[in-house]
């Protein structure tokens, strides 16, 4: 891998629910049904006056790389572009912060640095393979991981160009690591730190989990935040997003206020969505345009096997908010890692009878897809390589050179114009995200990709 990723005050359309998939991100539930999508006219109800101009306001990263933006994959166009510059040779390896989409001009305000982020949906879940102490060589060899593990690859990531993190205050020991490993991580060069985004959380299951009564009206959300900041150890955030409440009490009017006032006490500069119906986003961005702010971003399930919610991406994108992908590895199945011929992926048998993660029948299904992901990793690498071959010894910027089927995954979400957020949980993982910043996958790429999810049925 390589150096450098709302209508009335309340009511009817409070009333709507959003359906439920299962959720990946550390606090979505599950992505919004296809079906919402049926017998809506997207451009009648996007036409209003809340259309965006995608301008960005930030400042420059401390490198201008000046990237191509399309078919070159992210390479330099042209070798001379960037002579005399410094750092046009590179860094030593995986030591430099490099925003490769810094120029991107088709988002929001809110700029997430190579337009990909870290997950800390695992990060202390038993499920998931995390130990409490040390790890025996059995247990690591096993996929398992520890507190020490998740530092690693945190400041590994922070410190080569993925710096947007996703947690939220349903798991509070990943609160507690994130608030530790922003206080004593060192980041390199990169000087702002973490971009943290945090969630307030669906209010019926909060009620639930915490046996209390639901969170209700405008300072609910506001203190949700302020608490968020505390524990996170931070004075604001640069993200807050409210999960979809399927009723609110209070109306839709006190969310988007409470939302106005998170952002007016500076608890965060950005707020956004989790799972929200198309319907209420439009609201919801029609109210807070409204008064001079917006929706930023809506998260949800979206992956290479999983495009169910396709037509979100595109409508989100005409509201001017950003796409953020959970689950983007369709736990493990768009890796191309699993197939009909290695179901296992390669790992060891657990036992006789033992086939792998995924049925036989679903990855034979799938086995077109799998075919085009491994050609498009070595065509990408080969691309890659010519590119870099114009190069004088020593004048290349530093991208991977050893695609992998999973990184051709991930990028595929980010070429759909969505930001993807992975579940990095080990240093080898964070390796492999860091593996897919610098280069894109071309337009004729993505449309062969395409092309085989058609044929399988995906």
């Amino acid at each position: 891998a390589a150096a450098a990723a709302a209508a009335g005050e309340g009511g009817d359309d409070d009333a709507e629910g959003a359906a439920a998939g299962a959720g990946a991100g550390a606090g979505g539930d599950g992505a919004a049904p296809a079906s919402e999508l049926d017998g809506l006219n997207i451009d009648d109800l996007f036409s209003r006056d809340y259309v965006p101009k995608f301008q960005t306001k930030r400042s420059g990263s401390s490198t201008n790389r000046g990237l191509s933006g399309g078919d070159s994959g992210g390479i330099f166009d042209d070798p001379n572009a960037e002579e005399g510059e410094e750092g046009s040779g590179g860094a030593e390896a995986r030591s430099m912060f490099v925003d490769w989409t810094e120029d991107y001009d088709d988002e929001n305000e809110f700029h997430i640095p190579n337009r990909v982020g870290l997950s800390t949906v695992d990060w202390g879940a038993g499920k998931a393979g995390f130990v409490g102490g040390k790890l025996k060589k059995k247990e690591r060899r096993a996929g398992k991981f520890n507190k020490a593990d998740l530092r690693k690859a945190y400041e590994k990531l922070q410190q080569n160009g993925v710096s947007f993190v996703e947690t939220s205050e349903s798991n509070s020991i990943a609160e507690a690591f994130l608030q530790k490993f922003m206080d004593e991580c060192d980041h390199g060069e990169n000087d702002q730190g973490a971009l943290v985004a945090s969630t307030y959380p669906n209010p019926w299951k909060h009620a639930i989990k915490s046996r209390s009564l639901p969170r209700r009206g405008a300072g609910a959300v506001v203190t949700a935040a302020e608490q968020a900041c505390d524990r996170l150890g931070v004075s604001s955030m640069a993200l807050y997003q409210v999960q979809n409440p399927w009723y609110y009490v209070g109306g839709s009017g006190a969310m988007a206020e409470g939302m106005l006032d998170v952002i007016s006490d500076d608890h965060s500069r950005y707020v956004g969505c989790i799972d929200m119906s198309l319907s209420k986003l439009a609201k919801l961005q029609r109210k807070l345009r409204a008064q001079g702010e917006f929706v930023a971003s809506n998260q949800f399930e979206f992956s290479l096997t999983n495009r169910k919610s396709m037509a979100v991406i595109e409508s989100c994108k005409k509201l001017g908010i950003t796409p953020i992908c959970t689950n983007v590895l369709d736990g493990g199945l768009a890796t191309g890692k699993y197939t009909s011929t290695n179901p296992t992926g390669g790992e060891v048998s657990k036992g006789e009878g033992d086939t792998g993660p995924f049925a036989v029948r679903k990855l034979e299904k799938l086995d077109a897809l799998f075919r085009v992901q491994d050609s498009l990793r070595e065509k990408v690498n080969r691309r890659i390589g010519d590119k870099l071959m114009k190069y004088e010894s020593g004048q290349a910027p530093k991208i991977n050179r050893d695609i992998t089927t999973t990184q051709i995954a991930i990028n595929y979400v980010r070429a759909k114009g969505a930001v993807p957020l992975v579940s990095v949980t080990n240093v080898k993982m964070a390796n492999e995200l860091l593996g897919c910043l610098g280069w894109d996958l071309s337009e004729d790429e993505v449309e062969e990709l395409e092309k085989a999810c058609k044929s399988c049925g995906v």
